[in-house]
C-alpha cells in the first residue's frame, strides 16, 4: 500500500534506558502516535493493546497480542512472547483531529519483563504487520459490512537499553501534584502544580538545568501533562515562545545550575493566572488527568558530582572543559498520575 493511499498512520517512538529490577528509567517515556492523513470524518481504530476503559496503551498486551515484535537489536533475534490473546480496543478520533498520542510505560521491576530482557542487551520494539494488525472504520458503530480504511505502520522502532546488573547509575525521584483537588477559575484561591525533585545518591551533585524547563519554562505543558475527559491532551494557552540565538551558545550562567543534596528536595510551585490566560482554558465542571511530563523527564543527566562552588570555579573556558563529559546516566522515578476538578 502507498503512503499516499493510508488513511491512518500509527508510530512508533523513543528510547530509554532501565535496569531490571530497579525503579525508574532514563529518558522520556516512548509513545505511540495515530495520525489521521484525513481529517474529514471520525473513525475506529480497532487495535489490540488498546484499553477503551482507560483510554490507554498497554504495551505489554500489544507484544502478547502479536502486533508489536520483540527484537534483539545485535543479533536482529525476534524474541518470542507469550501469547494472551485480549479483546481488541476501539479508539474513536474524531474529525479534523490530526493526532492522538499515547505515553509507553514499562515497569523494570515486572516479571514479564526479566524474563524476556537481559542486561547488557539492546531491544527494539517494532510493529510485527501480522494477522492481527490494527484496522479502522468510518464512524463510530461498527458494521459486519464497515469499509475497511487503509492503515500504515511506521517503520521506525522503539529502542531500549538494559543496563547491566553491575551498572550503578544516578537515582532520582520527580513528583508533580496540583495544589488542591479543585481550580476555582476565578482564581481564588489559587491553584497551581508543584513540582518537587529528590537525588537519592551518596554525594552532592550539581546539575546543569539550563534549556530545560525548570530554568527557561516556554509552556506549563514542559511541566505538567494534562489530559480532558476525553483523553485529548491539554494545550495551555499561554506560552512565552522560544528564541534562537546566533553563533556559539556561551557557557550558561551560575544561576543555570542547582545543587542537589542526598535526601534534600528541590521544589517550585507554578500557579495558573487569569492574566497567562491558562486558568480561562480550563471548562468548569471537568475533571482533568495530569502527571509529570516528558519533557521534565530529561532534565538531569547533565551533572557532576561536588558543589557549584567547586564545579564553577575558574574561567568560561576551564568550565566548559571541567564540564564536556558530564552527561551520566540518570534513572528518574517519578510520581503516579493525579485529577482535579475544575470549578
Amino acid at each position: 500500500m502507498a503512503d499516499s493511499d493510508s488513511f491512518i498512520s500509527l508510530l512508533l517512538e523513543g528510547r530509554q534506558s532501565i535496569q531490571l529490577d530497579q525503579r525508574g528509567v532514563d529518558g522520556a517515556h516512548p509513545t505511540f502516535k495515530v495520525k489521521m492523513e484525513d481529517t474529514s470524518s471520525p473513525i475506529t481504530l480497532v487495535i489490540p493493546g488498546y484499553e477503551t476503559s482507560t483510554r490507554s496503551f498497554n504495551l505489554r498486551h500489544a507484544l502478547q497480542c502479536g502486533i508489536l515484535d520483540l527484537i534483539e537489536a545485535e543479533s536482529r533475534t525476534r524474541i518470542a512472547v507469550p501469547r494472551n490473546e485480549v479483546e481488541a480496543g476501539e479508539l474513536f478520533i474524531e474529525a479534523d483531529v490530526r493526532w492522538t498520542k499515547f505515553t509507553l510505560k514499562l515497569d523494570p521491576q515486572n516479571e514479564f519483563w526479566n524474563e524476556l530482557l537481559a542486561p547488557g542487551h539492546k531491544y527494539e520494539i517494532r510493529w510485527a504487520h501480522g494477522e492481527n494488525a490494527p484496522w479502522a472504520y468510518r464512524g463510530q458503530i461498527h458494521q459486519d459490512a464497515a469499509e475497511r480504511l487503509p492503515v500504515r505502520l511506521g517503520e521506525h522502532p522503539i529502542t531500549y537499553e538494559v543496563l547491566d546488573s553491575a551498572a550503578k547509575p544516578l537515582r532520582f525521584h520527580a513528583s508533580v501534584a496540583p495544589t488542591d483537588k479543585v481550580c476555582h477559575l476565578t482564581g481564588e484561591p489559587r491553584f497551581g502544580f508543584n513540582i518537587k525533585v529528590t537525588s537519592h545518591n551518596d554525594d552532592i551533585l550539581t546539575v546543569n538545568l539550563n534549556n530545560t524547563p525548570l530554568r527557561l519554562l516556554q509552556t506549563l505543558e514542559d511541566i505538567v501533562h494534562v489530559e480532558d475527559e476525553d483523553g485529548q491532551e491539554f494545550e495551555w494557552s499561554f506560552s512565552i515562545g522560544c528564541w534562537e540565538s546566533e553563533g556559539p551558545e556561551p557557557f550558561p550562567s551560575d544561576g543555570m545550575f542547582e545543587e542537589f543534596k542526598p535526601g534534600v528536595p528541590y521544589e517550585e510551585t507554578y500557579w495558573l493566572t487569569n492574566d497567562s490566560g491558562d486558568l480561562g482554558s480550563l471548562e468548569s465542571g471537568k475533571t482533568y488527568r495530569g502527571e509529570l511530563s516528558t519533557s521534565l523527564m530529561r532534565s538531569f543527566t547533565e551533572n557532576m558530582k561536588g558543589t557549584k562552588k567547586e564545579l564553577l570555579a575558574g574561567s568560561e573556558q576551564e568550565k566548559k572543559k571541567r564540564w564536556a563529559r558530564c552527561t551520566k546516566t540518570v534513572l528518574l522515578e517519578v510520581s503516579d498520575p493525579f485529577t482535579f476538578k475544575a470549578v
